[in-house]
């Protein structure tokens, strides 16, 4: 008895001295990720761009607010000789430059090979790796960290790799990422996101 006792009287003392012990959250399901990305409707980010292509690169702050039914995307610094400025709706796309005459076209996409000939920006799927998501459609290779976010994404010939997130309550979406395809590099650090944000 004496022996049960002592044996008791040890074991109480370790468990007060190790104090509350705080449960860790479990990681969100990738399928309930998704459903809240669902969510997110119109959002804007700013930041810092750089792209670096096989014989050029060009680094500058970016400005996104991208919509339903349409976007406007804003890079100045080094891009466009200092002023760049795309939109695109319903009614087609806009490339204004500075001290050029605007373009106009029926998709961004066509307008921004010209204005960036050697750094493509894929702004189709862009606009979901950005949040930490697929793009709609096949999915080559894609790797979860513990947390159930995306750290790795192969799609459309380019690799996205996920370096850090940030809280944006309700949600955690990407503040790093690198994007790759062939020579083709585009890192992406967004220093503000803006769920909700409505049209410019």
């Amino acid at each position: 008895m004496r022996l049960a006792a002592l044996m008791l009287a040890v074991v109480l003392t370790g468990c007060a001295g190790r104090g509350p012990v705080t449960p860790v959250a479990p990681a969100t399901p990738w399928d309930d990720r998704l459903a809240a990305l669902d969510q997110l409707g119109g959002w804007a980010l700013q930041g810092r761009l750089a792209l670096k292509g096989p014989r050029e690169s060009a680094s500058g702050s970016v400005l996104w607010w991208q919509g339903q039914d349409g976007f406007e995307l804003r890079l100045h610094g080094a891009f466009g000789r200092g002023a760049l400025r795309l939109t695109e709706n319903t009614a087609g796309a806009r490339l204004e430059r500075a001290d050029e005459a605007p373009m106009e076209a029926s998709r961004a996409a066509v307008l921004l090979a010209d204005a960036l000939p050697e750094t493509p920006l894929p702004l189709a799927s862009l606009r979901y790796w950005v949040l930490g998501r697929p793009a709609p459609g096949a999915v080559d290779v894609q790797q979860l960290d513990a947390d159930n976010r995306l750290s790795l994404l192969r799609q459309d010939g380019w690799e996205i790799r996920y370096l850090e997130y940030q809280p944006v309550p309700p949600w955690v979406l990407p503040s790093k990422l690198q994007a790759r395809q062939g020579e083709v590099e585009l890192r992406l650090a967004i220093k503000r996101w803006a769920p909700g944000e409505h049209a410019p």
